[in-house]
């Protein structure tokens, strides 16, 4: 099969900077090293690049798991008593695909089994990373804005592999910067919580919360999405009247409802949903907007081909539509849901990411998510913002969960001066 270089200029490497924290976002007040400089530090950096199959068929194939993880986290984040929820798998994806890149052993398989990566692991990279690149090249220009940016920061002297930094500069376009995460992790946090902001059009300002990141972070891995989508077809503000709504638990309330008569892609199932799409200017993007007659029932039985059969049998058709105004907010912590999915090993010291560095251990600490929606006549903004923090130690972690011998000693000489045991704590 034929490939194709496709190089992101857009997406420049930026210099490795030292770490002291600036309002401008950045780590560092000094000047950044030069190249070379960086390659004798952190080894071999290079512009996001990409092989891309001819036939599309690893970005194919990267799409059909990113789809399928989306399924599997909503299912496993949205609930009757969830209330109003916006994720956004795609920032969840890229966050976690860096992390992935320098897994290794039963680590690396939970993730891939979690992520619904059927492809060798190189190939859903570049999949994933080469619809990336389109998604931005097909939008630019377009009335509907969509930006997507991923960074990496580092403690200082932590030594990440060589074929690791290309994954993340070369596929992934992920500029580095240094930041003293265990001299002063607040202003580390401040900093990429202000590049997250900057990132998502000031919709997430703050990811991650105070105290979140200990001096015990080696590296915090980010990614951040914005979008600004007009409709093809705005609603008109002067149809806009209050409208009954049936909440979840049967209230009845009235609500903001947008109207409008237009020929719009729609699907009717009876007995089982109704569904339209709404597409923003430039026909790239849409919304589809689900119906269910059941919604306990349709949402707990919602699988990828459940899905995939609905957005299928979308077909133009005339119709009036009436549509509450809304905005929600989603932030999480990713923790228990990631694990529950099937990737646990990942959050403790058994956890085998040494694909990433060459000397210390790391596991991941926490993965933090906020997403964040708003919908109303002219049409919608949202943005996401996801970050996975590593942490590490210098050796093993020793856990004396059980009976266990203990020797005192004079260290010089080797004489043992107290030796004992305890079977239980309490006496």
């Amino acid at each position: 099969m034929g490939r194709s270089k496709v190089l992101a200029t857009a997406v420049a490497l930026t210099g490795l900077l030292v770490a002291c924290g600036s309002a401008d976002g950045s780590v560092g007040g000094g000047a950044a090293p030069d190249e070379a400089g960086l390659a004798l530090r952190y080894g071999a950096l290079r512009e996001r690049t990409l092989d891309v199959i001819e036939d599309g068929s690893h970005t194919s194939a990267a799409i059909g798991s990113l789809n399928a993880f989306s399924v599997d986290l909503f299912k496993a984040i949205a609930s009757e008593d969830a209330g109003n929820v916006v994720i956004s798998p795609y920032s969840v994806t890229f966050a976690l695909g860096m992390i992935f890149a320098g897994a290794n052993g039963p680590t690396a398989d939970e993730m891939a089994a979690v992520l619904r990566i059927d492809q060798p692991a190189t190939d859903w990279h570049e999949g994933l990373n080469a619809y990336d690149l389109t998604l931005d090249a097909r939008t630019s220009g377009s009335p509907t804005s969509w930006s997507a940016a991923n960074k990496v920061w580092a403690q200082p002297g932590l030594a990440l592999r060589d074929d690791y930094l290309d994954t993340l500069t070369g596929i992934y376009g992920s500029p580095l910067a240094e930041a003293d995460f265990a001299g002063d992790p607040e202003s580390q946090r401040e900093v990429i919580n202000t590049w997250i902001k900057d990132h998502t059009e000031d919709l997430i300002p703050e990811l991650f919360p105070p105290g979140s990141i200990s001096p015990a972070a080696r590296m915090a891995l980010v990614n951040a999405v914005a979008l600004d989508a007009p409709w093809e077809f705005p609603f008109d503000p002067e149809a806009t009247s209050d409208g009954a709504f049936t909440t979840v638990d049967g209230t009845h309330v009235q609500v903001p409802m947008m109207h409008y008569n237009e020929f719009l892609p729609s699907a009717l199932e009876e007995g089982s949903h109704q569904a339209v799409e709404l597409p923003y200017g430039g026909g790239v993007l849409s919304m589809v907007v689900i119906v269910p007659e059941d919604f306990e029932t349709f949402t707990s039985t919602l699988t990828t081909e459940k899905l995939d059969g609905i957005l299928g049998s979308i077909a133009d058709g005339g119709i009036h539509l009436s549509l509450p105004r809304w905005q929600s907010r989603t932030h999480l912590r990713l923790n228990d849901v990631l694990a529950d999915l099937g990737m646990p090993t990942a959050f403790g010291p058994s956890a085998d990411f040494s694909k990433m560095t060459e000397g210390e251990h790391l596991w991941l600490d926490f993965v933090e998510h906020e997403a964040y929606i708003e919908v109303d006549e002219k049409g919608t903004r949202a943005a996401a913002a996801t970050g996975g923090v590593m942490v590490g130690s210098h050796g093993p972690t020793i856990d004396v969960n059980r009976p266990f011998l203990y020797v005192i000693r004079d260290k010089g000489a080797g004489t043992i001066l107290f030796i004992g045991q305890v079977t239980d704590p309490r006496t």
